[in-house]
Formats: structure tokens, C-alpha cells, sequence
């Protein structure tokens, strides 16, 4: 009886293997082929460029704080900064082993992609090749995509496409690819 118990487990369990498998599959030649309708992150391809619309409802959201940081530019982006810190990493207390917490990075390519952005436009701003107003004009619209996407679940080939930018300038370019739809 046990026997037939994990034979039918282990069967079930394969078959779910083999439809993520399908969906990943899926979703890789729809990204690759610049289909026009994968959700509401559906690229669309305009010259060389593809560019991204993300659609929301209302408006950008906006969390409750419970760790405020100020930005280094200061104003709204200081808002937005503590929103995307909010959104995107989850802290959990755990009661077994050494450590007291655990913090998860929900959509760690975007997270990963953002903070090497706001480290750059730290950098160049303190350097004194950006100015401040244009850094806060490209770091207050990638901070509201940013906030959008967390929530959006069909952003997989965006997380991609910034996952394969490797240089600042790469990411900036891409973001500047995105489209807020709000209705």
C-alpha cells in the first residue's frame, strides 16, 4: 500500500515538473520573440528598443513605513526609497537556529538592478557628472516602475532583460523602457 502511495506521489510530482518546465519554455520564446501580449508587462517592440507597460489601478503603491531612510537626494525620493526597501525585502522572525530573522528579496533581479542604480547615481552625482535634479528625474521614475513591478506577475520578462544588464547605464536605459499605465 505504501508502495503505491509514493508511486502515485512520485508520478503526480513529475508531471507538475513537466508543466513548469512547459510554462518556462513558454515564456522564454514568447520574451525572445517580442510577443505583444504577455499581461500587463507585454514588451512591445518600437525601432530597436522594446518597451515594457506595466498597467495599474489607482496609483503607485505606497506601504505603511516601519523603517524610515533617508535618501540621499532627499524630497520624494526619500518616499519612494523607503517604499521600494518596503516592498521588496520581507522580514521574518525565525525560532529555530542562531539567527533571529530571515529576510526575503522579493524579485531579487529588479532589487539587485535598482540599489546598483542608486549606488551610481550616488557616485556621479557626488562626483559632480550628474546633476542633482537629473538624478532625482531618473531615480524617482525608476523608483515608481520599481514599486510597480513588485506587484505586477507577469513582469518575468522584464526581470530577464534586467537580469542580462550588467553595466548602470544598461539598467538606466532599460527603465527608461518602461511605461506606467495608471487607470
Amino acid at each position: 500500500m505504501k508502495k503505491m502511495i509514493y508511486i502515485s506521489l512520485l508520478l503526480m510530482g513529475m508531471s507538475l515538473v513537466a508543466q513548469a518546465q512547459t510554462y518556462t519554455e513558454i515564456a522564454v520564446v514568447s520574451h525572445a520573440t517580442g510577443a505583444e501580449t504577455i499581461g500587463s508587462a507585454a514588451p512591445t517592440n518600437t525601432e530597436s528598443r522594446t518597451h515594457y507597460i506595466f498597467t495599474i489601478y489607482g496609483s503607485i503603491p505606497n506601504p505603511k513605513i516601519t523603517f524610515e531612510e533617508e535618501h540621499f537626494l532627499g524630497g520624494e525620493l526619500t518616499a519612494k526609497w523607503n517604499a521600494f526597501n518596503q516592498n521588496y525585502t520581507h522580514v521574518y522572525s525565525v525560532s529555530i537556529g542562531p539567527s533571529t530573522s530571515n529576510t526575503e528579496i522579493v524579485k531579487p533581479a529588479v532589487y539587485n538592478a535598482v540599489n546598483k542604480v542608486n549606488a551610481y547615481y550616488k557616485k556621479v552625482v557626488r562626483k559632480g557628472l550628474v546633476s542633482r535634479e537629473e538624478a532625482a528625474r531618473k531615480l524617482s521614475h525608476i523608483f515608481d516602475c520599481a514599486n510597480v513591478i513588485c506587484f505586477d506577475d507577469q513582469s518575468v520578462p522584464f526581470e530577464h532583460a534586467v537580469n542580462k544588464a550588467s553595466s548602470p547605464e544598461e539598467i538606466i536605459a532599460l527603465f527608461d523602457c518602461v511605461d506606467i499605465k495608471v487607470i
